[in-house]
C-alpha cells in the first residue's frame, strides 16, 4: 500500500518523540497501533467480500452456460427420439406391407394348385418372385 522504508520510520519516531514527548508516546503509539490493525482489518474484509461476490458472479455465469447447454441437449435427445420413432415406423410399415405381399404371393400360388389349373409352385419360387416384387417397388 505505502511504501515506506526504515528511514521514513526512524524519522516519524524522532518527530514523535519531539513534538508527543516521551511520556505520552507509548499511549499514542498504542492508539495508532489498534487504529492501523482496525483499518487494516476492514481493508481485508472489503477485499474477501468483493471477491466473495465476483466469485457468485462468475459461478452464476457458468450455472447460466451450463442450464443452456442441457436445455440443447434435451432438444437434441427429443429431435433423435422423433426420428428413431420415425425409422422405426417406416421400417415397421414396410415390414408389414412386405409380409402382406408374401402372404398374397403365397395364397394366388396356393389357389392354382387347389384348382388343378397349374403345378404347384416350389417354395424357391415364391421366394423369388416376391423378392423380385419388392425389388421392383422400392
Amino acid at each position: 500500500m505505502f511504501d515506506v522504508g526504515f528511514w521514513e520510520i526512524l524519522l516519524i519516531g524522532v518527530v514523535s518523540l519531539l513534538v508527543i514527548g516521551p511520556e505520552k508516546l507509548p499511549e499514542v503509539a498504542r492508539n495508532v497501533g489498534r487504529w492501523v490493525g482496525k483499518v487494516q482489518r476492514f481493508v481485508a474484509g472489503v477485499k474477501s467480500d468483493l471477491h466473495r461476490e465476483l466469485e457468485s458472479g462468475e459461478l452464476r455465469k457458468l450455472i447460466g452456460d451450463q442450464e443452456e447447454q442441457i436445455r440443447e441437449l434435451k432438444e437434441m435427445v427429443k429431435d433423435t427420439q422423433r426420428d428413431v420413432s420415425k425409422v422405426a415406423g417406416d421400417a415397421s410399415e414396410l415390414a408389414r406391407e412386405g409380409l402382406e405381399q408374401l402372404r398374397k404371393t403365397v395364397d394366388d400360388s396356393a389357389t392354382p394348385a387347389e384348382s388343378g389349373d397349374a403345378a404347384p409352385a416350389t417354395p424357391t419360387e415364391n421366394n423369388s418372385v416376391a423378392a423380385n416384387e419388392r425389388i421392383s417397388k422400392s
